[in-house]
């Protein structure tokens, strides 16, 4: 599983996506705090129309202007600071979104794990379903069975063809899956997973709550209320006035005669603030303010009844496992085996044969199943804390 949980994240264009969208906020950073280009001008100011010559007028001069613009103070670091948020809140996001994929790949794994045991389970029933209908045969010729029992044992035998039929439909579909979070074609073969195997539940909820406090997905959450914090502040800030300063050389030519005379060049330097309105933040500004915090809060309460109720499938799983492993699942395969014997000499009728060999293939698929979604619950876990759980001997990766 974690070859292909490696080739999934190396593969998969939602991850690729959210680590270019986190590339761009990341060069977002250091221009947000940049001053804006300096703009430089060219100006001919002056010039008599009569003439257009540059030596007439003592004012008339080509000047070279400078100017940049200077933000209030405080304004470039503030975007600065929510530029990094928002860097920080897309990169807790694509860290999110790979424990997603993950625990995408995980269920689809350990249903595909599924799938092939229960196929083999089938196919095991079936196989002898296709004995018992040559024993009901025989008993029927020899006037021991009646013909219900043969018709009812071939019929049986023909819901297994069609259960082995669904199953490797389900392989296809988990196949089909696996490949897609992997960007491969549905077709593309998957070596068959290990089995499923039972193991205990370790976690306790005081573990997945410390671990939840640090998870990407309420980070992110936190950076984002951050980032609005800062964009308010820096609404505030942009009630204050910015400055450009502008400096400008004016050359100037000789005066033509009979004047003759050098002129000097010229400098001029200002600077200018734009208008603004010096009165507190607007109310839909100081609204979006108190309005940050809640999301947090609401995210934080609504994490934590997750990991509660998230916590309480796997460990109702992990004790119905151990009933179905240690005492269901083998009592069933007991009176089976016993079964077709005892009903081939007539010390069985074939309604508790049926019943028994019944009865032991759903117990077995129905640990199978618990099994499998002992591990789905497992892998969600593992996404809402926002990392891998030790797992204990007993369920390997």
């Amino acid at each position: 599983m974690q070859a292909l949980i490696v080739e999934a994240l190396k593969a998969n264009p939602e991850i690729k996506q959210m680590a270019e969208l986190r590339s761009a906020s990341k060069e977002t950073i250091r221009s947000a705090g940049a001053l804006d280009d300096p703009e430089v001008g060219f100006t001919m100011k002056d010039i008599p129309v009569d003439t257009w010559a540059f030596n007439r007028e003592p004012m008339t001069q080509k000047m070279l202007e400078l100017s940049q613009k200077l933000p209030f103070p405080g304004k470039r670091r503030l975007r600065s600071e929510a530029a990094a948020e928002q860097y920080r809140s897309d990169d807790l996001t694509f860290k999110d979104k790979v424990n997603e994929i993950r625990a995408k790949m995980a269920m689809a794994y350990w249903g595909l794990s599924l799938a092939h045991i229960a196929f083999d389970i089938t196919e095991k029933n079936k196989k002898l379903w296709e004995e018992a209908v040559q024993v009901t045969e025989t008993r029927y010729r020899v006037g021991q069975g009646m013909q219900a029992d043969v018709i009812q044992a071939q019929v049986e035998l023909g819901n297994y063809l069609d259960r082995l039929l669904q199953w490797r439909q389900r392989q296809e579909s988990f196949r089909a899956d696996i490949n897609a979070l992997r960007s491969q074609p549905p077709n593309t073969p998957v070596s068959r997973p290990q089995a499923l195997r039972p193991r205990s539940f370790p976690l306790k909820l005081e573990q997945l709550l410390a671990l939840a406090e640090a998870r990407p997905q309420l980070q992110a959450l936190k950076a984002l209320i951050a980032k609005q914090e800062k964009a308010v502040a820096l609404a505030k800030k942009d009630y204050y006035p910015d400055a450009r300063m502008s400096v400008g050389y004016g050359f100037r030519d000789t005066l033509a005669p009979p004047i003759n005379q050098k002129q000097a060049d010229m400098f001029t330097g200002s600077v200018m603030f734009n208008g603004s309105e010096l009165t507190s933040v607007p109310p839909h500004q100081a609204a979006r303010l108190g309005i940050g915090y809640c999301p947090e809060e609401r995210g934080i309460f609504a994490g934590l009844s997750t990991e509660e109720n998230l916590m309480l499938p796997p460990q109702r799983l992990a004790q119905q496992i151990n009933l179905y492993d240690q005492g269901i699942v083998p009592q069933a395969r007991q009176a089976a085996e016993a079964s077709l014997a005892s009903y081939q000499v007539g010390a069985l009728a074939f309604a508790q044969l049926y019943q028994n060999q019944i009865a032991v293939y759903n117990v077995e698929l129905m640990l199978q199943e618990y099994l499998k979604d002992f591990e789905e619950n497992w892998a969600e876990l593992e996404w809402l804390v926002g990392e891998e759980l030790l797992r204990r001997p007993g369920g390997r990766k």
